[in-house]
Order: structure tokens, then C-alpha cells, then sequence
């Protein structure tokens, strides 16, 4: 639909349809180019101020500071989550024994029944410590733990075997011996 002068000009007769299109091209060729929409925007944009750019810089710092805190509890989430619904069963009993291990340069100790005791100096449980209580849970969580947080399972000595010039290797030492 074109303009109604146009139309009204076209049905007289007065103009045909190629001056109306030449009409129209002059009219595109006159008219000057539109800058990019980058252009203008980037004309538009005043330029940022050293405190401007410096206060986007702290505030970098501190997003990617909370974002690293809740990382931190999500993991001790995933942590407690998988302690609480993997750790081995305790029940205090009068014949419990002591079960001594190293935690940060300090020795500690955690009461165990003879049987679980024994389960632990195998390895087939592993300590862990979960926010200060240590829990006993199997080595495939332990792995899974050290994967979340490193410091948060408890690494047990090795027993060496012994050496073929000590002359007290024939015998043994308990684990439970008390000084």
C-alpha cells in the first residue's frame, strides 16, 4: 500500500510507476548512513573512572570470595552427608579398648570394641574427621571424602615389616600398649 497521493498521481496518469521508483532511490541516496549499533553505543558510553574501575576490581574480589566460601560449605556439606550415612556403628561398652592414632601432630585416641579395633589396624576401616568427633567408615567413602577434602581423613601409619637385622623382630609389640 502505497502513499494515497502517489495513488492518486498513478490513476490520473500524471506519473508512472518508474518515476515513483526513481523517486525513491534518490531519496535512499540522499539520505545518510546509520552508524553501527556498536558505534553508538560505544559513543554513547562515557568511559569508566580509575575509582569506577577500581571498585569493579573489589567487587570481583569479593564475588569470587563468597563464591569460594560456599563452595567450602558445600563440601563439608557432601562431607557430613556422606559420614552420617556411612559410618561404622558404635555402642560404649565396658570391654572397649583405645585405638591411638596421630591427628595434626597430636596423638589421639577413640574407644572401639575388640572387634572394630582389629577392623581398623586392617584397614578396612578408615578414621575420619568429622567437624572435631572422628568417625570410622569404610575405605571406598574414605577415598571419596579425600577427594571432597584431604585433611579430613586420617592416614595410619603402615606397618613395615620387619627388618632382616633387628634382633627383636621375632617380637611383637601390641597396639594397645600403655606406657
Amino acid at each position: 500500500m502505497g502513499n494515497s497521493l502517489q495513488d492518486q498521481l498513478l490513476k490520473a496518469g500524471l506519473i508512472d510507476q518508474k518515476k515513483i521508483d526513481a523517486a525513491r532511490q534518490d531519496k535512499k541516496k540522499a539520505r545518510p548512513p546509520k552508524p553501527a549499533k556498536k558505534a553508538r553505543a560505544a559513543a554513547a558510553k562515557p568511559q569508566p573512572t580509575p575509582e569506577q574501575l577500581e571498585k569493579a576490581a573489589r567487587d570481583r574480589e569479593l564475588n569470587e570470595q563468597r563464591n569460594e566460601v560456599q563452595r567450602q560449605r558445600a563440601v563439608a556439606a557432601e562431607v557430613r552427608q556422606l559420614v552420617r550415612n556411612n559410618r561404622h556403628p558404635r555402642s560404649e561398652s565396658e570391654d572397649d579398648k583405645p585405638f591411638h592414632f596421630e591427628n595434626k601432630g597430636k596423638v589421639k585416641r577413640i574407644y572401639v570394641s575388640a572387634q572394630t579395633h582389629k577392623l581398623i589396624a586392617d584397614g578396612k576401616l578408615k578414621i575420619v574427621n568429622d567437624n572435631g568427633v572422628f568417625e570410622l567408615v569404610p575405605p571406598d567413602i574414605a577415598e571419596k571424602i579425600r577427594q571432597r577434602n584431604p585433611s579430613l581423613v586420617i592416614d595410619l601409619p603402615e606397618d613395615k615389616g620387619p627388618d632382616a637385622d633387628d634382633p627383636y623382630a621375632q617380637f611383637q609389640v601390641p597396639d594397645d600398649l600403655m606406657w
